[in-house]
């Protein structure tokens, strides 16, 4: 059995999905996800709810079974809170991708950490697209907003994350806004590669977007409205041809959810405002472009 420990934003539950499905196949195993997370607030993050039951995936709770609960608590009498072949933890070691994860050998391996990399699911990408499908929408503003990317003749994402960017003592200092001329640069590119396009923009600071800036009257900023608009936004972004995505797992994710194979992805070369150390070379896959 494959225990996932789902925490933080949507980004990452996604990307904690698919490493630990990833495992699950490998070893044919069932695999459960630990949400206990949610059940407390935070004061180092941003106050989360878990979203994976907006997609089409197997999920079966931890927190529902009381044996594996139970397993849980007993670990921590262990040292590494491992006992093989009962119980193996397996703790996200670096930010680039670990091939040793799939050596995990136990009754139950439990993963902790948040695995961004496509290296941990490319082998069984398309279950991975199948069962991050989303469930059916009927808002009526994201039908709209929908409709329009889909009769655009070249729809063009942009993300861009604020919010706790900018906002949050510790993500302001780690992450950061990726700045200005980053995104104008990227639309330079957009315009040497393509003569139609419309951007539709996705952002979490509606205000600073709407005066910084530069718009054109084609352009749509997208404003989806009632609960869980990260959702909408999310599968809005995924309906687009292709993507200019911020430092931020979750427009990874609008990115990479998009199956076609002719999609051009922009992404910021460094992804870390102030984090020298830490090697993120897995985590742009190697076909989207760096800058």
């Amino acid at each position: 059995m494959v225990i996932s420990k789902i925490t933080s934003g949507l980004g990452n539950q996604l990307f904690q999905y698919a490493a630990a499905k990833s495992l699950a196949i490998k070893t044919n195993s069932s695999l459960y996800l630990d949400t206990r997370y949610f059940d407390h607030q935070y004061t180092t993050d941003t106050l989360r709810t878990c979203k994976l039951n907006f997609f089409n995936i197997d999920e079966q709770t931890f927190d529902n079974n009381k044996l594996l609960v139970l397993l849980s608590k007993s670990t921590k009498l262990f040292p590494g809170r491992t006992c093989k072949p009962f119980f193996q933890l397996v703790n996200e070691k670096h930010h680039h991708f670990d091939r040793t994860i799939f050596d995990a050998k136990a009754i139950f391996v439990y993963l902790k950490g948040f695995w961004q990399s496509e290296k941990y699911f490319t082998i069984i990408g398309s279950i991975i697209r199948k069962e991050l499908s989303f469930k059916p929408n009927f808002k009526v503003d994201f039908l709209a907003y929908k409709n329009s990317i889909q009769q655009a003749e070249n729809p063009i994402s942009i993300h861009i994350r604020r919010g706790d960017y900018v906002n949050h003592p510790e993500f302001s200092k780690s992450f950061g806004f990726i700045g200005l001329d980053y995104y104008l640069k990227a639309i330079d590119i957009i315009k040497s590669k393509f003569d139609n396009y419309r951007f539709f923009i996705f952002s979490d600071d509606r205000d600073w977007v709407e005066n910084n800036f530069p718009f054109s009257s084609d352009d749509v900023f997208v404003k989806t409205t009632g609960n869980d608009t990260d959702i909408d936004d999310l599968q809005l972004m995924s309906t687009c041809k292709h993507h200019i995505m911020a430092n931020s797992s979750y427009s990874w994710w609008g990115a990479w959810l998009n199956p076609s194979i002719e999609k051009l992805v922009i992404a910021p070369a460094r992804f870390y405002k102030n984090q020298p150390d830490w090697n993120t070379e897995d985590l742009i896959p190697d076909t989207w472009i760096k800058i």
